[in-house]
């Protein structure tokens, strides 16, 4: 029998033939060598495959996993059915990581269920990176609110720079969302951390995020269900960690914060999508715009107009404005 790897690094690849070869030898380098690799071609166009099946061919610690095209949860959530390991850690394949990076997980790992690192973020013309400077914690249920009042875990959720617990991930079987495009890093942390005991958070930047800000996901808006369904499981979390945890109010402040973000979202999906008038306002008078008013950073006089309507419920108001502008930009919306 095979020994069982300590730690299960899943890579979801989808048509990363320029990244891919720096982001597996930076696995293959690391000092901690008791791992096992899961690439997962997400039905790749290019030769993001055959680069997969490369690495495999040379080092019995590598194992691929090619399906038709499904999202990166969809590829995640492949690499979780198939993780062995004690202990998994994602990796974006345009992303790489530091020679040390599972040594430094794994010296925190002994004493936690959760282990947060942060990154060393790159952009395209920068081959030195800007570190991530945020202070180390011991998480337990009595400072619980650290988490978002001083490491930013509001919007600092991607499933990458952390290691978590296999046995964890499976008692509660948690996966990643397949029908959300936006929120699902979100969903998955903290569906995890609503579990964990105790959490490690440890300033080592060993994780090189490569930064496209011009393709940012954030700024992209998805389709009306996809954005409900985000934002319906995010409230539905934050409630759970305000009725589970002890939450300062500085703490609420920043989960109050998230959900009206994502209550913004959805707002942005009623206008750059052609959906019937009748069904805007029906979504609209179904908000939680008491949320969203309070917690809301208006940044332009337009939008402070469009925050005052709706907290006065002039939702047939607000909606011939937002229709208006989008119709003088030029999409219609019926």
């Amino acid at each position: 029998m095979a020994n069982i790897p300590k730690i299960s690094v899943i890579i979801p690849v989808y048509n990363a033939e320029k990244y891919l070869y720096r982001c597996i030898d930076s696995v293959l380098v690391q000092t901690f060598t008791n791992w096992e690799l899961l690439l997962i071609d997400d039905g790749s166009k290019d030769s993001s495959g055959a680069i997969c099946d490369e690495y495999a061919a040379k080092d019995a610690r590598v194992r691929v996993f090619h399906k038709e095209n499904g999202g990166v949860s969809s590829a995640r959530n492949l690499g979780l059915d198939n993780a062995r390991g004690e202990w998994v850690t994602f990796v974006d394949s345009d992303d790489w990581i530091k020679p040390l990076y599972l040594e430094h997980l794994m010296i925190c790992a002994h004493t936690s269920d959760l282990v947060i690192t942060y990154a060393t973020v790159f952009s395209d013309n920068d081959n030195k990176g800007v570190k991530e400077e945020y202070p180390e914690h011991d998480i337990t249920a009595e400072n619980f609110s650290l988490l978002f009042e001083q490491n930013a875990m509001s919007w600092h959720t991607s499933p990458w720079s952390k290691l978590y617990k296999r046995k964890i991930i499976e008692t509660y079987r948690l996966r990643f969302e397949e029908d959300v495009h936006i929120g699902e890093d979100a969903i998955f942390l903290y569906s995890y951390m609503l579990q964990a005991n105790e959490i490690k958070i440890v300033c080592y930047t060993d994780y090189c995020y490569r930064s496209e800000i011009a393709g940012s996901l954030t700024k992209r808006v998805n389709s009306l269900q996809s954005e409900l369904s985000g934002m319906q499981k995010i409230h539905s979390l934050v409630d759970q960690m305000v009725c589970n945890k002890k939450l300062s109010p500085k703490a609420r402040k920043e989960l109050n914060w998230l959900k009206a973000s994502y209550i913004n979202r959805v707002l942005n999906a009623l206008y750059i999508q052609e959906i019937p008038c009748k069904s805007r306002r029906i979504v609209l008078r179904n908000l939680d715009i008491d949320c969203y008013v309070h917690n809301i950073y208006p940044n332009s006089l337009k939008t402070k107009m469009l925050v005052k309507m709706l907290d006065m419920r002039l939702y047939d108001l607000y909606d011939m404005c937002r229709w208006l502008v989008t119709y003088m930009k030029g999409k219609i919306c019926v």
